[in-house]
């Protein structure tokens, strides 16, 4: 981790934007609350003693902060040590307290005051080259790097259980909300082709399944799941049909390859013209090895279909109080919701595995084309899980604070957020993501 932000609340817009544009650049960050995991106080100290650089988002009220003046008491024995660089990024002409004086006196600023925002976030970043050993210019090996470094925090999710109706209400939603924008790609890519075999991989609901694929265009589906109760419902609905069948397949335990060498010997197909991958790759650990193993088993011209998600699509307008751009940090603290950015790493991950084409069909599903019951569904799908998912967290990790300060901000706030959500002049752009990939 290269850098951390320290701020008080007031300055919470400020610390997000500093964040963004860092982190655009390949420097990586830390600020609460949004990569808090486990006890409040450990994630803090653990996250100073880690940093390269300690930014600290200077005014009159941080420099009262008892929360600001701990933080910058702990990063500064590595100050002095060497170990840690201190940055001061002054927004306002506030006389600073004695303690933050004693701390900060001595010690260049970035000036955020006489210049604006954007422009001082961008002399941040210059500071912080020589600082990180950066090359903006000509350092391509680093900017991937600090890439595939970003990667290892990736992690598997299987978050489907068939005792979670909240859950399974919410994905059933989202599959009709999504239909409506998906049909007109499948047609597409469908379109004047037959007899074709189709790799449904990573399955959470068989029914939507034969929406998308039970074509006249589509031969054979075979469907993998990592849900024993899925694949054992999909072959209880579709069993008399020898086209459909579902199978079990953990892609990050078993040999996915041997799986679906199985799988294909089962049903007696010779390779795929057609993958579906909804909602699958931002749970995966490593999309690029998965995807690079699937590919053999690819057809030539073949395509594979892409839904996921990338939260840098996500902006609510207008949002005064700053309610959503509070909810939206809690996708990133929640275990259960696989990689927020993995939409951003598609284009990267299917040209190194050979794509011919890569297509974005699509970036954000927003609210202002919607009726209220299209409106309500995006509303319900986008925002439902997080109430539910950390409710789960807070039963299965009784001591952990974060978790019950989230449940109980969504308590409180929720409904103001779905109020908001349903005026005539407010615009939310969600983060689905859609790709088509060619072979």
């Amino acid at each position: 981790m290269d850098v951390f932000i320290s701020y008080e609340h007031q300055s919470k817009s400020i610390a997000d934007n500093i964040c963004a544009y860092l982190e655009s650049k390949g420097v990586r960050c830390w600020y609460a609350p949004r990569d808090v995991v486990g006890p409040y106080a450990d994630a803090i100290v653990n996250a100073i003693e880690e940093c390269k650089v300690f930014v600290l988002i200077l005014n009159h009220s941080s420099s009262e902060s008892v929360h600001v003046l701990n933080e910058v008491e702990m990063a500064y024995n590595r100050i002095i040590q060497g170990n840690l660089t201190l940055v001061p990024f002054k927004v306002d002409d506030g006389t600073l307290s004695k303690s933050m004086e004693y701390y900060v006196k001595r010690l260049h600023w970035i000036d955020a005051v006489s210049a604006t925002l954007e422009q001082a976030i961008e002399q941040l970043y210059k500071q912080l080259v020589p600082l990180l050993g950066l090359n903006p210019e000509t350092d391509v090996f680093a900017a991937e790097k600090r890439q595939a470094d970003s990667n290892l925090n990736r992690k598997t999710v299987k978050y489907y259980s068939e005792d979670d109706l909240i859950e399974i209400k919410r994905l059933r939603t989202e599959e009709e909300l999504m239909y409506f924008y998906e049909k007109e790609y499948y047609d597409r890519i469908f379109r004047g082709k037959e007899h074709l075999n189709a790799l449904d991989f990573y399955v959470l609901s068989p029914r939507a399944t034969v929406r998308r694929l039970c074509r006249p265009e589509v031969e054979k589906i075979a469907c993998l799941s990592y849900n024993d109760g899925l694949v054992a419902e999909g072959n209880d609905i579709y069993g008399a049909d020898n086209n459909i069948k579902f199978f079990k397949c953990d892609v990050e335990i078993q040999d996915v390859e041997e799986v679906i060498e199985n799988v294909m010997k089962d049903m007696k197909i010779d390779g795929f013209d057609f993958v579906n991958m909804t909602m699958a790759i931002m749970d995966l650990k490593n999309p690029f090895k998965t995807l690079k193993r699937i590919k053999k088993f690819l057809k030539p011209n073949a395509v594979i279909y892409v839904r996921d998600v990338d939260d840098g699509l996500v902006f609510a307008y207008p949002d005064e109080k700053g309610l959503f751009a509070q909810f939206k940090n809690f996708y990133k603290l929640d275990a259960l919701s696989g990689s927020r950015h993995s939409g951003r790493q598609i284009y990267n991950v299917a040209k190194k595995i050979g794509a011919r084409e890569v297509r974005l069909l699509k970036g954000g599903v927003d609210s202002s084309d919607m009726d209220y019951n299209r409106k309500r569904m995006l509303f319900d799908s986008w925002f439902s899980f997080i109430p539910n998912d950390f409710k789960r967290l807070v039963r299965e990790n009784p001591d952990n604070e974060s978790y019950k300060e989230i449940v109980a901000w969504v308590d409180e706030y929720y409904d103001d957020l779905e109020e908001s959500f349903f005026n005539d002049d407010f615009m939310f752009n969600s983060g689905y993501i859609f790709y088509e990939i060619k072979f």
